[in-house]
């Protein structure tokens, strides 16, 4: 969550005190167009105003929640892994938390691979404490892309009008690239205000229409969604809006 003096808040960004417990690995990058396509060849992830998505290294975008959670099946089985998700008439009908296989982040683990810092302080901005961002920083709403968004982050230019190639710009202390900026991204969760008390690795509940989206995308350029704390949620497939994978280590 954020602090509620935080410029750009919104009411669904409580700060709650969550602990990680189980080690968890997470995906260094975004699932690109390449690695998608092993799932589901005729994947095609079309244009933006007629700027291309579909490219190879591209992020993986208009997918839904449900396509992301059955290429982390496909891919678990494929590695000798049990399903994280399960099926039902090829569609999701719920989770076994104790698989190993491979998921969608946890909106918990993502909040925390983002933006904790070293010293346990909460990270404003995947570059810093304040606007505008530096050079380079990420993909965003930039002056590359000014004809498509109108709205971009005044004398900024990351030199991509909507999705760049994955791992192009520098990553976090992690290691992990495009938290901030490129695609949004679907996380496990089914959307809900985010409980009061204490909770120890949180999934949340099994069914929902509606999952939690973390992160920035190069359409952003505002300081309500550049900001790491930004909760959005949905349910339809969009042009910014990919994912990445994780699984549990033990």
């Amino acid at each position: 969550g954020s602090s509620r003096r935080e410029l750009g808040r919104r009411a669904n960004e409580a700060l709650r005190r969550v602990n990680l417990q189980r080690p968890f690995y997470l995906g260094v990058a975004e699932v690109s167009n390449a690695e998608f396509r092993q799932f589901r060849p005729a994947h095609a992830a079309g244009n933006f105003k007629g700027k291309s998505l579909n490219e190879e290294m591209m992020p993986a975008v208009n997918l839904t929640w449900e396509d992301a959670a059955l290429y982390c099946n496909w891919l678990s089985r494929r590695d000798g892994l049990p399903p994280f998700y399960l099926e039902k008439g090829g569609r999701v009908s719920g989770f076994d938390a104790a698989s190993r296989g491979y998921r969608l982040p946890s909106e918990a683990e993502w909040a925390w691979a983002a933006s904790v810092q070293a010293d346990g302080t909460l990270a404003r901005f995947g570059w810093g404490p304040s606007l505008p961002p530096p050079a380079k920083a990420g993909n965003f709403a930039d002056q590359s892309g000014a004809t498509l968004l109108g709205s971009v982050i005044a004398g900024y230019d990351d030199g991509f009008a909507v999705a760049a190639p994955v791992r192009r710009f520098a990553p976090n202390r992690h290691g992990l690239f495009d938290l901030s900026g490129n695609a949004a991204e679907w996380v496990h969760d089914v959307y809900e205000a985010l409980p009061a008390e204490n909770r120890t690795d949180p999934l949340g509940t099994a069914v929902g229409e509606l999952h939690a989206i973390r992160g920035s995308s190069w359409r952003h350029g505002g300081v309500t969604e550049l900001r790491l704390a930004f909760r959005d949620y949905g349910k339809e497939a969009r042009a910014d809006l990919g994912f990445r994978l994780a699984r549990y280590a033990d």
